[in-house]
Parts: C-alpha cells; sequence; structure tokens
C-alpha cells in the first residue's frame, strides 16, 4: 500500500514544511511527487532558487550552505537530494541541522531507503515530512494502468490487460514506458486486445526463466534449452540470469514449504508480496517436483556461481551445464 494520504492533504491544502523525505521502492510515484512539491514553492524553470544533487558523494556541508543563502527575489530556496544514502547511516551533523532549517528553505529527500532509529530520520518526521511508498498491490497496479487507458480513450480487454501486467512487472517506470508504447501502437484502433500486447511488450526475462524452469522440472532439455536461448537473444548476462534460476527455485521451494505447512494459497501472495497469479504458477510448477530436489537446484545454483566468479568455468559453459545437470531425472 503506498502511504500518501498525508503528503497529498498538505499539497492540496498548500501547507509547507521545511523538510520532506520521500522512501521506498517505486521511484517513478516518489519523483511524481517531487516534482508536485518543487511546483508548489518555485514557479517553473526558476533554477536559480531550485537545486538538485544526486548520488552518495553529496556533501551535506554543501546542501547546509546553500540552504543558509538567502533566495534570489523569491520566497523560498528548494533543494532536492536524489539517492543520496544519508538517511542510511549515521549523519549527526545532518541530524542537527535539520531542527535549525531556516523559513526560506526546503529540502526534498527521495531515498529508496530510510533507517527509522537514525536521528536524522527522527528529526524529519518531528520537523517535516517523511512518506513511504512500497510496491503497488495488485489492484492498485491494474487501476492505475486502466486510468492512464481511460485518459486515452483507449479501452483494454480483460485478457489483454492481464497479459500486459504479466509482461511488465510492478515497476512503475517500466510500466510506463510500456503503456506509451501500447498506446502509440494502438492509435485508430477501437481497444486494446492481447495481440497488440504480443507485438509490442516483450515477456520479461523473469518469464521465460519460469518457465525455463518448468521444463527443466520436466526433464524437457530440448524446451528449456529453447527457452535459454531466447533469453541470449535478449541479451541476458549470465550471472543475472544464474541469480534469477536461482530466486526462482528459491520461491519455488518456499511455496512448496508454506504448501506442506498448510498456509492457504490466499495468504501465500500477501506473505510472499506477489500477486496471487504469480503464485498460482509458482504453486503448479512447484508440484512437478519434490523438496529435495529444488533444495539440490538451489545448491547447484550455488556452486555454479561460484564456479564462474572463480574463473573455473566460462559463464555461457556454465548457464547451460547447469541447465543440462538440472534436467537430468535424479
Amino acid at each position: 500500500m503506498i502511504c500518501m494520504k498525508q503528503l497529498d492533504e498538505q499539497i492540496k491544502k498548500g501547507i509547507f514544511k521545511h523538510i520532506y523525505v520521500l522512501t521506498g521502492p517505486q521511484s517513478y510515484i516518489r519523483k511524481q511527487y517531487v516534482s508536485r512539491i518543487v511546483r508548489q514553492f518555485v514557479p517553473e524553470g526558476d533554477s536559480m532558487n531550485c537545486t538538485f544533487f544526486s548520488g552518495k558523494k553529496t556533501e551535506v556541508r554543501e546542501v547546509i550552505e546553500l540552504a543558509e543563502t538567502m533566495p534570489f527575489f523569491a520566497d523560498r530556496r528548494v533543494i532536492v537530494l536524489e539517492d543520496t544514502g544519508l538517511f542510511e547511516h549515521p549523519c549527526e551533523e545532518l541530524a542537527d541541522y535539520i531542527p535549525n532549517i531556516p523559513e526560506t528553505a526546503c529540502l526534498i529527500f527521495s531515498e529508496e531507503k530510510a533507517n527509522g532509529t537514525l536521528r536524522q530520520t527522527k528529526a524529519a518526521k518531528s520537523e517535516g515530512c517523511i512518506e513511504e511508498f512500497s510496491d503497488l498491490s495488485e489492484k492498485e497496479l491494474r487501476d492505475f494502468v486502466f486510468n492512464r487507458l481511460v485518459k486515452e480513450h483507449r479501452p483494454i480487454t480483460e485478457a489483454a490487460l492481464d497479459l500486459f501486467l504479466e509482461r511488465c512487472g510492478t515497476d512503475l517506470w517500466q510500466v510506463s514506458n510500456e503503456l506509451e508504447k501500447i498506446i502509440s501502437y494502438t492509435f485508430g484502433k477501437d481497444g486494446i486486445r492481447p495481440a497488440d500486447v504480443e507485438s509490442v511488450c516483450p515477456p520479461l526475462p523473469e518469464d521465460k526463466i519460469f518457465k525455463m524452469i518448468s521444463a527443466i522440472l520436466d526433464h524437457d532439455l530440448k524446451t528449456a534449452m529453447d527457452y535459454y536461448k531466447d533469453l541470449v537473444l535478449l541479451r541476458s548476462d549470465p550471472l543475472g540470469m544464474l541469480a534469477l534460476i536461482r530466486e526462482q527455485y528459491r520461491l519455488l521451494f518456499h511455496v512448496s514449504e508454506m504448501k506442506n505447512e498448510n498456509v492457504s494459497p490466499k495468504e501465500m501472495p500477501k506473505i510472499l508480496g506477489m500477486s496471487p497469479k504469480r503464485v498460482e504458477i509458482a504453486l503448479q510448477t512447484a508440484g512437478k517436483s519434490s523438496k529435495i530436489r529444488l533444495s539440490a537446484g538451489i545448491e547447484k545454483c550455488a556452486e555454479t556461481d561460484e564456479r564462474i566468479k572463480s574463473g573455473r568455468i566460462d559463464p555461457q559453459v556454465g548457464i547451460e551445464t547447469l541447465i543440462a545437470e538440472l534436467c537430468l531425472k535424479n
């Protein structure tokens, strides 16, 4: 669930804070809210009174000096700081400064993580506003896509929407980019259908990996290698591919364990933080194997990773050998 109610209310009422800390994995939504806050305090294009810092090399002393500088023919100076990591580790200088930010300054932090136990985080919460933007639920994601398409007068079938979300994942940057593509592609059409999604949106590597593992558990080496070749054509990094294989094996192992412990399939998506459809597919796939075999697959992935990183085997050869070994009946 995205926590934005408090921030929406403040923006709507024009309530001014001297510091905002926007956190969470959904950088797309954080970016939207940073823009909204900035527009509230400085006119568009006012580069004299709006400054941007980015990255972990950001110097707190430089930020403070700028915040202490009077704005240029304006009421406020806005400083936007992105991905600085300043709320992940202790920073006494920032913690001490937050209660003393001048009336003429506003600091806006956009950070993936913020440690709530740190002094600067507690100070920001006390003196300003902290909001977390976590991953959207399946319903929120469907609403996001549907509402965007309604604005563009692009009706979409239920099957097409299911396929679109399956191919785009949960990252809103990816979803938004693919939406722009599908909107342009269907210009002049009376709606969006599965065939349109097939034409425009390529499958995620994770989906290819999942289908490849399903083939592996069926001991179908040919089909597994066909999916592997598709991933190579997508220019998937060998080590990234190996990490995905290991991650999917772990997912199958976890759902298998939860099933044995009589965890309800309806509860699994909440526990795993995944869509019900993906968990349903994982349950079906895990049913093809035993926990022992899945555990052995995780170990084989770890062994292959070690051999590749130590230079004892070529990455591509290592992945192909792993797939062949996993396909063996044992």
